[in-house]
């Protein structure tokens, strides 16, 4: 069983890692003239739209010196609000470029976060596995190896979905933490 909630702990690690790196920068300083590249902290450049393409979905490709360009998707109103040629300040978080914005208008980077949430899910099913089949060992010694599954295909499914919002740490980690205990305490309870 501790093998089990120490390999649910590194999932849970995984995911909190994956959401900061997709969300932290939210609430991050911004960087003073020292901070090596990669800190923990917000830079700011200046980006150039090169293009603009609606094909049902308003996006902006956007060039920088110091990286390859990037394309994000906007809402219509940034889309309307500038052309090609059109500055836009781009916000670089741990060496990656999060968000663009120009007049009020804000875009986050293209981010899947499928892989992440599949990552997640691995350890999370193989965590809860053997958590269950500890504490249901005593009637049979195999039942709980069965609940890994579909606890990992819940996990990965909210994980891809709570790694998409930027919530608050307290729901981004208190949600499915008490999903998963309630999930183990009845795969337990039934195995």
């Amino acid at each position: 069983m501790l093998a089990g909630l120490a390999v649910t702990a590194l999932g849970f690690g995984l995911f909190l890692d994956a959401h900061d790196e997709m969300h932290g920068y939210r609430t991050a300083p911004a960087c003073d003239t020292a901070a090596e590249p990669g800190a923990d902290c917000n830079r700011y450049e200046t980006g150039r739209v090169t293009a603009r393409k609606n094909d049902g979905e308003y996006r902006l490709t956007v060039a920088r010196e110091t990286a390859p360009t990037e394309t994000y998707n906007v809402d219509q109103d940034f889309y309307d609000d500038v052309q090609i040629g059109t500055d836009v300040r781009v916000t670089v978080f741990h060496a990656r470029a999060v968000e663009i914005s120009d007049r009020g208008h804000h875009a986050d980077s293209l981010q899947d976060p499928h892989l992440a949430a599949l990552e997640v899910a691995a350890l999370i099913a193989v965590g809860s596995a053997l958590t269950v089949n500890g504490l249901a060992r005593s009637r049979n010694s195999d039942a709980g190896l069965l609940s890994g599954p579909g606890i990992g295909l819940l996990a990965f499914v909210g994980a891809s979905m709570l790694l998409q919002m930027p919530l608050p740490l307290a729901v981004t980690l208190g949600v499915p933490l008490v999903g998963w205990i309630a999930l183990v305490a009845a795969a337990a309870a039934f195995a």
